[in-house]
């Protein structure tokens, strides 16, 4: 009777640790010698350590990474990156501030890795965070678009308060694509942060927004303001597995 009546509140108050766990803390509360309120300290500890948990999984889920990337497994030694600056950006602190990362450089070198582990961390903060290709970012907007729903789509979109695009570059947009493209940076403007990965340098980028100079000036403006800008130098890591390999 008394576990019914323990486990029916924990159900009504959407406490499962604490109805998972209420019974071995109660024994270790009692070998203790724990007061009440010592056992009730331990309950809510637990609860709140599982929420936690929680809801990281649950923000890592929704980011939409293709693969799980860390700073710890990035080959440093084998770029031309500053592995100070990235530490300070591995404290998130940007994402405070309101501050975009552009990660430019050659196909290879370790871009998209760095943009996930630091989407990673974001959500081990309980960030909401998003990962989208260029590519996808565009089929989305347009599918919205199509179906007059696209205010509804960035409302949504813009809840996310990181979003990294990766891949910028190897597709030419059209001008409509690059309208919806500077919609979203333009929201995102001094409200989130923005990751972008690309291949080209900024005098580039035109030529993949329709070739509109007004428009290029107004994304990257919006994007160069608050940005940690990080050119990385090197071979390509699948090069260079393969000429290990002996491929090449």
């Amino acid at each position: 009777m008394l576990h019914n009546r323990i486990e029916e509140y924990c159900k009504e108050f959407k406490l499962s640790a604490m109805l998972n766990g209420y019974q071995s803390i109660a024994d270790d509360a009692a070998k203790e010698s724990l007061s009440y309120s010592d056992y009730l300290l331990a309950l809510l500890e637990e609860e709140s350590k599982q929420r936690a948990q929680r809801g990281k999984a649950m923000v890592l889920k929704t980011a939409g990474f293709p693969v799980l990337k860390t700073m710890e497994t990035f080959e440093y030694k084998s770029s031309s990156l500053n592995q100070t600056q990235l530490q300070q950006l591995s404290s998130l602190a940007f994402v405070e501030r309101k501050e975009n990362i552009l990660l430019l450089g050659p196909s290879g070198v370790g871009k998209t890795h760095l943009a996930i582990a630091l989407g990673y961390l974001c959500t081990q903060s309980r960030i909401k965070t998003r990962f989208m290709t260029m590519a996808d970012l565009l089929l989305q907007l347009e599918s919205a678009q199509y179906m007059h729903k696209l205010d509804n789509y960035l409302k949504r979109f813009m809840q996310n308060r990181v979003l990294i695009l990766d891949e910028f570059g190897y597709i030419k947009l059209n001008e409509a694509q690059a309208n919806l493209l500077f919609q979203v940076i333009n929201k995102k403007y001094e409200t989130g942060s923005i990751i972008i990965t690309t291949n080209l340098p900024f005098t580039k980028w035109k030529e993949v927004l329709n070739n509109d100079e007004a428009l290029t000036a107004a994304i990257l403006d919006r994007l160069i303001h608050h940005s940690h800008i990080i050119n990385i130098q090197g071979e390509s890591y699948r090069l260079k597995q393969k000429r290990k390999a002996g491929i090449l």
